[in-house]
């Protein structure tokens, strides 16, 4: 697995991911890929368990894989005394658990270590001590705010991770010095004294902001943070439905080569296994998707994806609000599509629907895309979510709650506009009625909207990945932040 040394390029990084699900492995291998294109950079992923795929897994026998799922389920046993709730069990983690990778071969032979997401008990805090203490250079791109809190990936609100936590809405029994102010206190030291070779990445300027105010980091570090946004493969998202002629960076015969018929119709693959087309109102099918413009030309259709509708914070409730109110303006043709395992049984939707279940295949994701008028991200809470990358990147606008980094990723009104956003209860976990109310206005105006104004946003968001998202560029400003 290691290439010999006169093979070797003049970088080599490598990225340290907990899982091979979810978005922040999604974006550590598309970089991870993107770098190693580099004619000066050799870039590997280990991932600590999860499916097989391109990257190396450290669980990769019996053995290993119970021992993976023990620290996790250790971690979250110890917490089983501290927390509230149930609820709140995948939302803290107190890094307690983890294996000490700095012995690891690809440790020792990197110039750069880069950590993405490593909680699940893969890295805890002993871990990443050790990991600073080697004294090589480490990037960590921030994909949630654990790395400066005292424990929580998002603090819904809560400032107290600015002056030190403590008092933790998390817990039970919350106080000023908790769990959340002793794994607060743990971070502080740690950077304090070996957080020299550190330098954090944040894919939001938002989330950037967060860290900027936690007293976890030092003053260096905090004045140090670079914000970077996550890749996407533009040249594999790529538009189906709408004229691209004049969009820049989209190559004449790249929709040809890939098999797609003049109408954006798949001649391969999901068409030929697709659903039909006699799905009723508030009736489910599962499968892959049918693609018939004719059909589409008559209805409506929004996208939602979550990895779990069950989970409050990405807001199926609130999708769920907003096509059931559309129908109830007289918009009969409108059409969910909705991407995500199902733990909550009947939907409650009075529009027609299509369940395609979890995905992970980029190709049906695309697919997905390809298939829906607007994008619809109804989350509480989100840093810089990689379905809205992809959506804008396949020419479909986003209608979204303006929360975390959402509001960089969307221009909501003008010559520009690429979607819609609609604004939450000051940062507070949760919206209202109102909220809800306005997006359905924003697409209700946009059903009816001219054709050619259609157009001109799809394109719009075409554009706008392109300038911002395109891996090559992304990479390139990584190998910038490895060589500082």
């Amino acid at each position: 697995m290691k290439p010999q040394r006169e093979q070797r390029k003049n970088l080599k990084v490598v990225h340290l991911n907990a899982s091979s699900a979810g978005g922040a492995f999604v974006a550590a291998q598309r970089l991870s890929c993107a770098l190693d294109l580099l004619p000066e950079v050799e870039s590997t992923h280990w991932v600590f368990e999860g499916g097989e795929g391109d990257f190396f897994l450290w669980a990769d026998d019996w053995l290993k894989k119970k021992w993976a799922f023990a620290l996790h389920a250790l971690e979250k046993l110890d917490f089983l005394r501290f927390e509230r709730e149930k609820a709140v069990r995948f939302a803290f983690s107190h890094g307690k658990t983890g294996v000490n990778v700095s012995a690891w071969e690809a440790i020792a032979d990197a110039d750069v270590i880069h950590l993405h997401w490593v909680n699940k008990g893969f890295i805890g805090l002993n871990g990443l001590e050790a990991l600073l203490k080697l004294n090589k250079r480490v990037v960590w791109t921030c994909h949630d705010m654990w790395p400066f809190t005292g424990g929580c990936y998002h603090p819904r609100g809560c400032d107290h991770f600015q002056a030190g936590c403590g008092n933790c809405h998390y817990l039970k029994s919350p106080a000023d010095g908790d769990l959340s102010r002793r794994v607060f206190s743990a971070k502080q030291r740690m950077y304090q004294s070996h957080g020299g070779h550190l330098q954090f990445v944040t894919p939001s300027q938002w989330l950037k902001d967060q860290a900027l105010k936690s007293g976890a980091l030092t003053t260096t570090l905090r004045h140090g943070i670079q914000v970077i946004p996550n890749p996407i493969d533009t040249d594999y998202f790529y538009p189906a439905r709408i004229d691209i002629s004049g969009i820049e960076g989209i190559a004449k015969e790249g929709i040809a080569k890939e098999g797609i018929a003049k109408e954006g119709i798949a001649k391969e693959g999901i068409a030929n296994q697709g659903l039909g087309n006699d799905v009723g109102q508030g009736e489910s099918v599962r499968g892959h998707i049918d693609r018939d413009d004719k059909a589409v030309s008559k209805t409506f259709t929004l996208m939602f994806a979550a990895a779990n509708l069950g989970n409050a914070a990405k807001g199926f409730a609130e999708f769920r609000w907003v096509c059931n109110e559309l129908v109830a303006r007289g918009f009969s043709q409108v059409e969910a599509l909705i991407v995500g395992e199902n733990r909550i049984g009947d939907l409650g939707l009075k529009c027609k629907y299509r369940e395609l279940g979890f995905i992970k295949d980029a190709e049906q994701m695309r697919e997905a895309y390809w298939q829906s008028d607007v994008y619809v991200t109804t989350s509480h809470e989100e840093n810089l979510p990689t379905t809205i990358m992809e959506s804008l990147s396949c020419g479909v606008p986003v209608a979204a709650f303006a929360v975390g980094g959402i509001p960089e990723m969307l221009v909501a009104s003008g010559e520009h506009q690429t979607g819609f956003l609609v604004p939450t209860l000051g940062g507070r976990w949760g919206t209202t009625d109102i909220f809800m109310e306005q997006m359905v206005d924003e697409l209700s105006n946009y059903i009816v909207s001219p054709e050619s104004e259609v157009n001109h946003i799809k394109q719009n968001c075409r554009e706008f990945a392109l300038q911002n998202y395109s891996a090559n560029q992304i990479a390139l400003a990584y190998e910038q932040v490895y060589r500082a």
